[in-house]
């Protein structure tokens, strides 16, 4: 059997407040020739399908478009909801859906799902499992079964061995979630899931947690011949290749701007035979940064997502504004460490022979590139009157 792994659409997503709608269709686009040219038999996706509980009506639209194609090309679905998903919202229909061959899990009800597909080589089971955390699982367990911190041992606060029983309460919300169906480790098994695996690299676009306390380890999959996990954008294995995340399939922050987006292909054939494999997404625009002088970078042109870092003296008035002439898509503006360490308030503006309200009009005339009026600078006497009282 043959299939793809993708994770984290986050449909409906504004990167620094602009809308990725388009580009996030014309992705999908591109996925739907991926598995065009590929022909698997299903597709995994592993996770936050939305960037928020309540989605835009054009990300409910694109998720439902995207799913029809794809069956229409007669691959099996299997999705899971993440931590930015509304599991009841994912869960909407999935019996019904079901029966279409698009199998969800978006709310966790006690038991992991499992689908089982047969081929050449005899079963193989789909396990879904949501994002989930300790709460979630506690719902259905019994009183003296719950998952809590272990108190500490008399004699031992403090010890290693008591630090990990208190910071692995997602790992043993995982472990009771798989235990109430352990995969037959003689069969082929597959599951999906949205954590955050101990030894991935996180990227500037994800949440995170304080302390990592969100974070399992890789052996609670040790039944698994393949690991389908999301939540991490950024493409990696832990340890062994078959525990993988797909990462996004758009760059979502300036961190990601080096990483390179792709599909995950895995081919499985008899129990232990298994090829995993990539191809790259091409987006319609990137998300990267430029740096240079303001003068340098005005001659260039670019309708990519934009960082841009100058390495002027001095600030530039109306920079921003002036940089979206060249380039439409700009999101920030930042100036170099070592320029704008020597740029604060104190180096440009103070001095000893000014007074306060002639430090505030030098401030006012560079960001606003024009002098108060007679009105403001009465405004400003009375506060600065009022602070002296």
């Amino acid at each position: 059997m043959k299939f793809a792994h993708i994770s984290d659409l986050h449909l409906g997503l504004r990167l620094y407040e602009m809308r990725m709608t388009e580009e996030q269709r014309y992705i999908l686009e591109e996925i739907t020739g991926l598995l065009k040219e590929e022909k698997p038999d299903a597709l995994l996706i592993s996770g936050d399908i939305y960037d928020r509980p309540v989605p835009p009506e054009e990300a409910v639209e694109m998720l439902s478009d995207f799913l029809g194609r794809v069956r229409a090309l007669g691959i099996s679905i299997f999705m899971i909801s993440g931590n930015h998903d509304s599991p009841e919202r994912i869960s909407f229909g999935e019996k019904i859906l079901g029966l279409g061959d698009v199998h969800v899990a978006g709310k966790y009800d006690g038991k992991i799902k499992k689908v089982v597909k047969e081929d050449k080589y005899g079963r193989i089971n789909f396990f879904l499992l949501p994002y989930i955390k300790p709460s979630y699982v506690n719902a259905y367990l019994e009183e003296d079964k719950k998952i809590r911190k272990d108190p500490e041992p008399a004699g031992e606060k403090g010890t290693d061995k008591d630090s990990d029983k208190g910071l692995n309460l997602y790992q043993r919300a995982v472990e009771e979630a798989i235990a109430t169906d352990p995969p037959d480790t003689s069969e082929r098994n597959v599951i999906l899931a949205h954590q955050f695996v101990m030894g991935a690299t996180r990227s500037e676009s994800e949440e995170v947690i304080v302390g990592l306390v969100d974070s399992i380890g890789a052996e609670v999959f040790d039944g698994f011949d393949y690991v389908a996990l999301g939540h991490l954008h950024k493409p990696q294995h832990i340890g062994e290749k078959r525990v993988r995340y797909c990462g996004t399939p758009l760059k979502y922050s300036f961190s990601e701007e080096k990483n390179k987006k792709s599909v995950t292909f895995v081919e499985m054939k008899q129990k232990g035979d298994i090829k995993i494999s990539t191809k790259e997404l091409k987006p319609r625009r990137d998300v990267r940064s430029i740096k240079g002088r303001f003068t340098e970078l005005m001659a260039g042109k670019s309708d990519d997502y934009i960082r841009v870092v100058l390495t002027d003296d001095a600030p530039v008035p109306n920079a921003f504004n002036r940089l979206r002439e060249s380039y439409p898509n700009i999101l920030k503006l930042e100036y170099d460490a070592k320029v704008s360490k020597g740029m604060g308030l104190k180096s440009v503006f103070l001095s000893d022979t000014k007074t306060p309200a002639e430090i505030f009009e030098e401030f006012y005339e560079r960001v606003n590139e024009r002098k108060m009026t007679a009105g403001q600078k009465r405004i400003l006497d009375s506060i600065i009157e009022k602070t002296e009282e």
